[in-house]
């Protein structure tokens, strides 16, 4: 399933572009102008930066589809963590070539290792720009702008750069992308087994798991550099469902607090803290669907 809402920047300036923060104001509650004016000028400076890394990335790579490949070798070298500084395409897909090679390297041990099921790569992984064409359909769907998912029955993973990944990995940092394809990822590794949750909230939940058990792997290899587990906890918890959404929602995703266990208790312990997902450790307050 897609993630629920696009993270576009650090978690402050998340709130402040999303209408979600307060400003502190006059008694009467009326926000104070230079206030309002200092965040008006920090979400236009955000947006440049969004807006220059898309522009290099459509000078540097044309077309409105494409895929990315895993890299030749299984190691992963170090994930850096100073994407706020400057955007290079060519760096931008190394990152993303390496985290796809270090999932497929984690999980082609962990699931049948750990949880006993065969393991086969996605067919493919590719991107899509909806402003320049549509993206790859699944079962007659149209992919969604400013999101990823995984498709079950073309087995691909895919994701707007555009719209999502770029911003992440610009404003959020590169581990905070790198969480969007190890969700996903998870949900291609949910297929994969023979007891598979229905879609909806304990789904994803489980990806989030499955997507933490595989950074503390990349952590113990010692491939991680501070700073990438608050990204990824950044995005974890950035990327919740609006408040009030029902668990039986069958597009829920969960709160931020449910998200982040889930991407905890992976971390802590493995796959098979997330298989079968734990509904009753994982809903606060709900009981099941």
């Amino acid at each position: 399933m897609p993630l629920r809402r696009p993270l576009v920047l650090a978690l402050c300036a998340t709130l402040l572009l999303s209408g979600c923060g307060l400003l502190p104001g006059s008694s009467d509650g009326t926000p104070r102008q230079h206030l309002r004016q200092a965040l008006d000028d920090v979400r236009s400076a955000v947006q440049k930066q969004i807006d220059d890394a898309v522009a290099k990335a459509k000078a540097q790579q044309s077309g409105d589809t494409g895929t990315v490949d895993r890299q030749g070798s299984p190691q992963v070298d170090a994930i850096r963590t100073d994407t706020n500084t400057a955007f290079d395409y060519a760096e931008y897909t190394k990152t993303l070539q390496g985290v796809l090679t270090s999932l497929e390297t984690y999980w082609s041990t962990a699931l049948p290792g750990q949880l006993g099921a065969p393991f086969s790569a996605p067919k493919r992984y590719s991107y899509y720009r909806p402003e320049d064409g549509p993206g790859p359909t699944c079962g007659g769907e149209p992919a969604p702008a400013k999101n990823a998912f995984y498709c079950p029955s073309g087995d691909f993973i895919a994701w707007d750069e555009t719209g999502l990944l770029i911003p992440y990995y610009v404003q959020a940092g590169d581990f905070a992308a790198a969480f969007v394809l190890a969700h996903e990822f998870g949900h291609a590794m949910q297929a994969r087994l023979p007891k598979k949750e229905a879609p909806g909230i304990l789904s994803e939940l489980q990806a989030d798991c499955f997507a933490g058990s595989w950074a503390r792997a990349v952590q113990d290899q010692g491939a991680l550099s501070a700073g990438d587990l608050d990204e990824a906890t950044l995005a974890v918890f950035s990327a919740r469902d609006v408040p009030g959404t029902k668990f039986t929602d069958p597009q829920a995703h969960g709160s931020g607090f449910e998200r982040t266990r889930a991407f905890s208790d992976g971390y802590e312990g493995g796959p098979k803290a997330c298989y079968p997902a734990p509904a009753q450790e994982w809903l606060v307050g709900q009981t099941a669907p």
